[in-house]
C-alpha cells in the first residue's frame, strides 16, 4: 500500500468500520442511561416525535477519530493539535449533554461556562502550536499566494473562530444527518488541502473524521436512531477550527463552512428582528433549517440542499488553494 493510500483511504475505511460496530453498543448504553432527547414544545411539530431519541452520539465518530489520531499521532506534527480542539470540545459538549440528558437539568452547562471551557481548550491549542511545533497562525487568503499574520492579535481572533464555528456547528445540529453530512464534505475539502499543501497529520485527520462520519451517518440519517448532541456537534466545531489553523487556513472556513454561519446569522437576525419589532419574527422559525422546514421542506430535502451547497463551495474554496 502506498503513502498516499495510507495517509487517506486507510484511516477513512478504518474510522468508518469502527464507527459502524461501535454504533449499536453506544445507543444500546445512551438507551440504558435514558438519554434521550426532548425536543421543545415550542418546536416544530414533526420533530415532536424524535423525544427520548438517544443522544451524546456523537461519540460514535469521536471515538475512532481519536484512535486513529493517537497513531498517527508520532511524526505528523497536526495530529496532537486538532486532537486538543476537538476532544476538548467534545468533553465540554459531553459535559453538557450528560447535565441535561442524563441528570435531567434541562439547562446544562451556563453559557459562561461553556465559554470559559472552550477558551481554555482553545488557550491549551495556542500554547501547544507555538510551543511545540513550528505551525504559524498566519493565514492563508484564499486565490492569492498572500499569508495575513496579525502578530499580538492572532490569539483573541483565534478565540472568535474558534468560538464561532463551535457555536455554528451546533446550531446546524438540528436535522437528523445535516450537521454529519455536511461537515464529513468540509472533512474531505480539508483532506484534499492537506494534500495540495504536502500537510500529511491534517490529510489523515480530515479523512478520519470522514470515514467516522459516514459510520455515524447509518445510524443518523433520517429518521435518525442517535443524535449526536452536544457532544458532537461541538467536536465538530473544534475539529473545523482546528484543521483548518495547523494548515493556516481559518479564512477558507467562512467559504466552506457557510452553512455554519448562515444558521448562526439567522439566529442573531431572528432575536434581534422580534426584540427591535416587539415580538415580530424575520424567519418562520431559527435556526434557518427550521425555517425551511416550516415552509414545507423535508428533512432530507434540508440535508440534500444543504450538503449540496457545501459541495458546491468546497469546490470554489479547492479553486482558491
Amino acid at each position: 500500500m502506498n503513502d498516499y493510500a495510507l495517509r487517506t483511504l486507510l484511516p477513512a475505511l478504518v474510522c468508518f468500520f469502527m464507527a459502524v460496530l461501535i454504533g449499536p453498543k453506544v445507543i444500546d448504553i445512551l438507551k440504558k442511561l435514558k438519554a434521550g432527547q426532548t425536543e421543545r414544545e415550542e418546536g416544530l411539530e414533526s420533530h415532536q416525535k424524535k423525544t427520548g431519541t438517544p443522544t451524546m452520539g456523537g461519540v460514535i465518530f469521536l471515538l475512532p477519530v481519536v484512535v486513529v489520531g493517537l497513531f498517527y499521532a508520532i511524526g505528523h506534527k497536526e495530529v496532537i493539535p486538532v486532537l486538543i480542539l476537538t476532544v476538548g470540545f467534545g468533553i465540554i459538549g459531553f459535559i453538557d449533554d450528560y447535565i441535561k440528558v442524563v441528570r435531567k437539568h434541562n439547562l446544562g452547562l451556563r453559557a459562561w461556562q461553556k465559554i470559559l471551557g472552550q477558551f481554555a481548550v482553545t488557550m491549551l491549542f495556542a500554547v501547544y502550536v507555538l510551543n511545540f511545533t513550528d505551525i504559524s497562525l498566519g493565514m492563508r487568503i484564499p486565490f492569492t499566494q498572500i499569508t495575513l499574520d496579525f502578530g499580538i492579535f492572532n490569539i483573541p481572533i483565534m478565540f472568535f473562530i474558534a468560538l464561532g464555528t463551535a457555536n455554528g456547528t451546533n446550531f446546524t445540529d438540528g436535522v437528523d444527518g445535516l450537521c454529519g453530512s455536511v461537515t464529513a464534505v468540509v472533512a474531505a475539502f480539508f483532506a484534499i488541502a492537506g494534500m495540495h499543501y504536502g500537510a500529511t497529520g491534517a490529510e489523515v485527520m480530515s479523512s478520519a473524521m470522514v470515514g467516522a462520519l459516514l459510520g455515524y451517518l447509518v445510524y443518523n440519517v433520517y429518521p435518525g436512531k442517535v443524535m449526536m448532541g452536544d457532544t458532537g456537534s461541538l467536536a465538530i466545531g473544534g475539529f473545523v477550527t482546528g484543521i483548518a489553523y495547523v494548515m493556516q487556513m481559518p479564512i477558507f472556513i467562512v467559504i466552506v463552512g457557510f452553512i455554519y454561519a448562515f444558521e448562526v446569522i439567522s439566529v442573531i437576525i431572528q432575536v434581534s428582528y422580534f426584540k427591535i419589532t416587539h415580538g415580530k419574527r424575520f424567519f418562520r422559525m431559527a435556526p434557518i433549517h427550521h425555517h425551511f422546514e416550516k415552509g414545507g421542506w423535508s428533512e432530507t430535502r434540508v440535508v440534500n440542499v444543504f450538503t449540496t451547497v457545501t459541495i458546491l463551495l468546497c469546490l470554489i474554496a479547492y479553486a482558491g488553494l
